[in-house]
């Protein structure tokens, strides 16, 4: 059953309430005062001292309407679905029309928009320098820019914390396959350390263990690294004064104050949140690594320089790239609830909250789907076994698809040409691809995320079809995603706009 997400109709910490959200949409000027020629040389209303960015990883359109769905009925309202400024954000990169996560963040993080698997380069960087002509500019980061002016700066994420969408914040590279000489880059003692990162990133969370362990060595959880240099740098980074966590006991016990954190809760990406519970060493929620990173990066209450802080819910990508619908929706759920609890500690007066995503999947919602029984509008004269109730089948979006029959008033499974039903979701390419002739969707055999045969389409083993099999995983899609924004300089989230904008409002939102 899904559970409903955090609202901002029922914030009351720290004295955020509608009323706030209303009287912060007011104070920035929401629906007016800005023209299109102002846009880009316009200074912001109020100036952000802190800024925090979410990414959801694959968090397309579709994704966050079915989530909506899911969480709380066709009907109701997600966290990202009332904050106050919002816009459309093309992603293409430099090289490709559809891109994957290193350009997308790179432009993100920089304003400067590059290639496929390129990290922190302009578009003069082949990936790999596959044309022996060296790497082209490179522009600086937001992070690198907060912690050069003395703010503290944060890195979280559900995903390997050298992964592209995180390494995006901190470094520098033209393939972004090289994570064990990402890590390196974060490494202050390191001989290829970014020296724009001055004393360090205060705050890293994430997964991704085995970068930053031998293949000699067997970590905490009895798993062997992935470093062939032999170099450990747990330790170096314990040598270079960082406190190093690697589950939810150590993570509980980080308190403010006593030098900066690096998290690494799993050998390589953290569990999805549905298995999350069923993991060995306990890891955090997105959640709670939100959270606690606000209160390491805030700090002692007499500093004022304020923090910038990026968290990427990671694997909402990968659900979609195995064709699992059911794990992207529930992490999608798990990063809006991070959202709201991010909004209920700060002060929305002085703090920028946006959200967006890299890219988008193919992913779809199908047919004419009935909203539950209990919504519609009028009686109906009959419908089928199975049609759903509200809080079935995540509000009917993990169903088959139920249309009515308009000219007899009965709900009815809608079928394909050989009257056979078919499912709400499903994906345009995957591993859901089934071969032969298809089957009702609520007896289907196919075997389902870790070889589960699924006991039908709400299963949350359950594989979505897709029309075309792919070699390997599903694939990115090339459609606009959105942006949303609350508090200060949030108002130029509007429009239809490049990726690079979000760098752009963010870095005019601080005044640098």
């Amino acid at each position: 059953m899904p559970k409903r997400v955090f609202s901002i109709k029922s914030w009351k910490t720290a004295g955020v309430t509608a009323l706030a959200i209303t009287a912060v949409s007011a104070a920035l000027g929401a629906g007016g005062g800005w023209s299109e020629r102002d846009d880009d040389e316009r200074e912001p209303r109020r100036r952000a001292k802190n800024v925090i960015f979410f990414v959801g990883d694959g968090m397309g359109v579709s994704t966050v309407t079915a989530a909506r769905v899911y969480s709380v009925g066709v009907g109701g309202q997600l966290v990202v679905d009332q904050l106050p400024y919002t816009a459309l954000s093309k992603t293409f990169s430099a090289d490709s029309i559809t891109p994957d996560s290193a350009p997308t963040m790179t432009a993100m993080m920089t304003g400067v928009n590059t290639n496929q698997s390129v990290i922190g380069f302009g578009e003069g960087t082949e990936p790999n320098d596959f044309n022996r002509d060296g790497d082209g500019e490179k522009p600086w980061t937001l992070l690198e820019m907060a912690k050069q002016r003395g703010m503290r700066v944060g890195v979280v994420s559900t995903a390997e914390i050298t992964h592209a969408t995180p390494a995006a914040t901190y470094s520098h590279i033209n393939q972004r396959n090289n994570q064990n000489d990402i890590a390196l880059q974060a490494l202050p003692t390191a001989e290829t350390y970014n020296e724009r990162l001055g004393k360090g990133v205060d705050v890293l969370l994430g997964g991704g263990r085995r970068h930053f362990v031998p293949t000699t060595v067997t970590d905490e959880e009895g798993d062997r690294g992935s470093r062939t240099d032999g170099r450990d740098l747990r330790s170096e980074f314990q040598g270079a004064g960082y406190r190093y966590v690697w589950n939810k006991a150590g993570f509980d016990a980080l308190t403010p104050g006593q030098g900066p954190v690096l998290g690494l809760f799993e050998r390589s990406h953290m569990e999805f949140d549905y298995d999350r519970p069923r993991d060995l060493g306990g890891e955090p929620s997105l959640k709670d690594m939100t959270i606690k990173a606000i209160e390491l990066l805030k700090g002692s209450k007499r500093r004022s320089d304020g923090y910038f802080l990026q968290v990427e819910a990671g694997r909402i990508d990968h659900a979609h790239h195995a064709g699992n619908a059911y794990r992207a929706l529930t992490d999608m759920q798990a990063l809006d609830e991070a959202i709201g609890a991010a909004a209920q500690m700060v002060d929305l007066r002085d703090t920028l909250i946006i959200v967006s995503a890299d890219h988008s999947h193919v992913f779809t919602i199908a047919g004419y789907p009935m909203r539950p029984l209990e919504e519609l509008p009028y009686a109906v004269t009959s419908y089928s076994p199975g049609y759903a109730t509200a809080g079935q089948a995540g509000h009917g979006i993990f169903d088959v698809v139920y249309d009515l029959n308009q000219a007899t008033g009965v709900v009815e499974e809608s079928t394909d040409r050989n009257g056979v039903p078919y499912t709400v979701l499903g994906y345009q390419n995957g591993p859901g691809y089934r071969g032969g002739a298809r089957v009702d969707p609520r007896l289907d055999g196919f075997a389902g995320l870790g070889g589960v045969v699924p006991g039908g389409p709400a299963d949350p083993a359950y594989l979505q079809e897709a029309a075309v099999p792919t070699v390997g995983a599903e694939t990115h899609a090339g459609e606009d995603v959105a942006i949303y924004a609350i508090g200060p300089g949030a108002e130029r989230v509007r429009g239809t706009v490049k990726n690079t904008h979000i760098f752009f409002t963010m870095k005019k939102a601080l005044g640098f």
